[in-house]
């Protein structure tokens, strides 16, 4: 009896606090929320909110804001208690980039926000909540997405591509998967593949109404009214869902989709000010363009031909073929006229700049005389003075 005695005294008191912030660790991993920006001031309202109505707790979460744009956001989001916002000078690629945010963030799981889409209020929690399920996958996305296309009121399904398949601005992901992974930093757009190794990454998917709503827009660096050109019927549908299934604050709701009249007003947002991108875009499109016309010459022979459309090979016929490689060919040609164009505005910027040194030159010049003459007067006015 006294010796049990003795155990009850020598044990030691269990500190509540510590276990239940164990406890709180383990349910709510710390996240790091990873933004690239460029140039998208009229978008950030939206994006704090989307970030501020999230349900996963605050405490537990750090956003990280890469900003390369030459209007700068930083009185924006700087007094943001979980902000953690980073200014470069040089434009970087957005493979770049996101790496970048990788390097800053100190999450164990990062989940992406970019800034000119919605993200319900169960973004984060919802793809905790499916990649802490699931012991083997390493990433989360949604290979199905649905765009808003305001010009034409309708809303559009595209995808799922496959089991592995998702685009960027849907994934969340462990930090494990940095140890092997990383993006190609040449990489300016379609930057998902690579990272994930051709789509081979344990993955799993994320339930689409509850991660994002794109809306079409002016100021998208690729032209999502593109995509319903000539669309596979297979993984482009017209939805019967509306903007309200998706956005149930009407703050939000508001300003998404009032968001183009705010555009034409500014004017650091235009796709021509992300020349690099473009001059990719359309490298992208004369490579398939030259993969089109390959195909078309394996067809003459009467093979069957196959497209690959996320994990799935799709059967094209010669007729097929010759419409994708017209709009591949009229889309180049568009997109190269635009490259010429923005090559004019930054040779006509250049032009302009040297003539406004110019003009400050020789108003310093004229500064310079006329200090000299006003030494030259006060000299004279002192000597006089003097006698």
């Amino acid at each position: 009896m006294g010796k049990k005695n003795n155990n009850k005294k020598n044990k030691k008191p269990v500190n509540k606090n510590t276990s239940n912030n164990e406890n709180r660790e383990e349910k709510y991993p710390f996240v790091s929320v990873c933004t690239p920006t460029f140039n998208r001031r009229p978008f950030i309202e939206g994006m704090i909110k989307c970030f501020n109505h999230q349900i996963y707790p605050k405490d537990r979460m750090e956003w990280i804001i890469i900003d390369d744009g030459t209007d700068k956001i930083e009185e924006l989001v700087k007094e943001h208690p979980n902000v953690k916002y980073f200014k470069y000078d040089e434009k970087m690629t957005l493979g770049k980039k996101r790496n970048l945010l990788h390097e800053k963030s100190k999450g164990e799981i990062l989940v992406y926000m970019d800034d000119d889409d919605y993200y319900p209020p169960q973004r984060v929690s919802h793809a905790v909540e499916k990649l802490m399920g699931d012991k083997e996958a390493l990433c989360a996305g949604s290979s199905e997405i649905y765009i808003w296309f305001k010009h034409i009121n309708k809303m559009y399904q595209f995808g799922p591509y496959g089991p592995k398949h998702s685009t960027a601005g849907t994934f969340a992901f462990k930090r494990k998967l940095l140890e092997d992974n990383k993006y190609d930093e040449e990489a300016c757009l379609a930057e998902e593949k690579s990272f994930l190794k051709d789509y081979t990454v344990p993955f799993v998917q994320l339930d689409p109404m509850k991660v994002i709503l794109v809306f079409s827009h002016n100021h998208n660096t690729f032209d999502k009214k593109k995509l319903l050109d000539n669309p596979h019927p297979q993984f482009v549908k017209e939805s019967n869902k509306t903007v309200n299934d998706f956005v149930k604050e009407k703050d939000l709701k508001d300003f998404y989709m009032n968001i183009d009249t705010l555009l034409p007003f500014y004017s650091p947002g235009l796709p021509k000010m992300k020349p690099d991108v473009l001059e990719q875009m359309v490298k992208i499109e004369e490579t398939r363009r030259k993969h089109a016309e390959n195909m078309m010459a394996q067809g003459v022979g009467g093979g069957q031909i196959m497209i690959q459309q996320g994990d799935q090979n799709i059967a094209l016929n010669n007729q097929q073929i010759v419409e994708i490689m017209k709009q591949q060919q009229g889309a180049l040609q568009q997109q190269g006229g635009q490259l010429q164009q923005i090559k004019q505005a930054y040779e006509q910027l250049a032009r302009d700049n040297m003539e406004i040194k110019n003009q400050l030159q020789s108003k310093d010049n004229t500064i310079t005389e006329l200090q000299k003459l006003n030494t030259q007067l006060l000299m004279k006015l002192s000597g006089s003075s003097s006698s």
